[in-house]
């Protein structure tokens, strides 16, 4: 005996033993065991898709089998002579019917008018003009969404909002191919001693709860126009950035940033913060020691380590976090126009959106604890309400 399969659609095959099992005679219960179906998934099918047959001399009375199983005569020996209603049910007219019925089911709109009215009034300018993502708004107004995400993005596909795919952060997205910069300085290797990516997985092993700030840059237009980039750092347990501008891209900037936070963080609690960090192999990144150590006192106070070359995925937290910024700046707009307050401001709303990987809270929410408000407050973060949330260029315009 074969278990039954609750709630499995029917295929054509399955269909054909059933019209067969009936012009046998046979059971529900036998088709079911068959086929490998519920009985009652039998019965509904057969009641459901049967159809009407009638001769010239019909009487117009039904036939005894109209409401008990099995509900149609195929296996009735008087079926050629009976002058009764018949039903009769064959396997191409309720797989025709089925599937007619299943496209229908599927594209009927499940949504009143009011509620794409609703939806666009107040979902579709934070997409449009904000570029919320799907996740966010459905955090945000889970009141005005009665349905999954992709259906959503069915509705999005159809036309029903004022939403379009290009709104969409993700939905539509072209790769720009990276240019290697063959004029840049190389590093000397020998600085990275003791500070490989295997170096930190050793780190690892022995510091498993160790705050790990992963550190990288962000450029704008190349070949000048004020020459100025981001020194990002992003603690990559809760997805917390800083974001602080560079008047160019080099060492020396780099160390007068952490200067400034060893300053106002103070020793102790810069070493619990930024415990590690992990960066790629950049020339802004080629004085670690003055990362690492207090010089006043001669303590070291963090631990420096390099990504393996071109395995940028080995600090992938940042490099995907980095897609906010440009959802604001993006690829080849000038930073000559900005300062460290627009940098303070734009971390601030990035920090502010909820994130599926943080259980949909704010990388602000999750850092809030560890890092606490006083610290916060001196990297000049601010909780921003979700509906606040920009991240276009009119952010800085405001």
């Amino acid at each position: 005996m074969k278990y039954a399969k609750i709630n499995k659609h029917l295929s054509f095959e399955d269909r054909c033993t059933i019209e067969e099992f009936l012009n046998n005679n046979f059971n529900f219960t036998q088709i079911a065991n068959k086929i490998g179906k519920n009985r009652t998934t039998i019965a509904r099918d057969v009641k459901n898709h049967r159809y009407l047959r009638t001769t010239h001399n019909c009487n117009k009375k039904p036939c005894c089998f109209d409401n008990k199983p099995p509900y149609v005569c195929n296996g009735c020996p008087k079926f050629n002579n009976c002058r009764r209603i018949r039903y009769s049910y064959s396997h191409d007219i309720a797989y025709n019917e089925y599937k007619q019925n299943l496209i229908n089911t599927r594209s009927n709109l499940r949504i009143t008018k009011e509620q794409i009215a609703s939806i666009n009034d107040t979902i579709s300018p934070l997409m449009t003009d904000k570029h919320h993502s799907v996740n966010q708004i459905f955090i945000e107004h889970p009141e005005l969404l009665p349905f999954s995400k992709s259906t959503f993005y069915k509705y999005i596909d159809l036309g029903i909002f004022n939403v379009r795919n290009i709104d969409l952060q993700r939905k539509v997205k072209f790769k720009v191919k990276k240019e290697y910069d063959y004029m840049r300085d190389k590093v000397d290797t020998k600085i990275k001693i003791g500070r490989f990516y295997s170096d930190f997985n050793y780190y690892l092993e022995f510091n498993p709860n160790a705050s790990i700030v992963e550190m990288d840059t962000v450029i704008g237009t190349r070949g000048g126009k004020g020459g100025k980039c981001m020194l990002t750092l992003l603690f990559r347990k809760y997805n917390f950035m800083l974001i602080y501008l560079l008047p160019y891209k080099q060492s020396k900037y780099v160390t007068a940033i952490f200067n400034i936070i060893k300053k106002r963080l103070g020793s102790d609690e810069f070493k619990r913060l930024f415990e590690v960090i992990l960066t790629d192999n950049g020339t802004e990144f080629s004085d670690p020691e003055s990362i690492e150590f207090d010089f006043s006192s001669g303590e070291k106070l963090v631990n420096l380590f390099y990504c393996d070359p071109n395995c940028s995925w080995q600090k992938g937290s940042i490099e995907k976090n980095h897609e906010f910024i440009r959802y604001i700046l993006p690829k080849g707009t000038s930073f000559a126009g900005i300062n460290q307050n627009d940098c303070y401001l734009i971390a601030s709303h990035i920090n502010s959106i909820p994130r599926l990987s943080l259980n949909n809270h704010s990388p602000y929410e999750e850092a809030y604890n560890f890092i606490g408000k006083q610290n916060i407050d001196k990297f000049h973060i601010s909780k921003i309400e979700y509906d606040d949330i920009d991240l276009t260029i009119r952010l800085l315009k405001k």
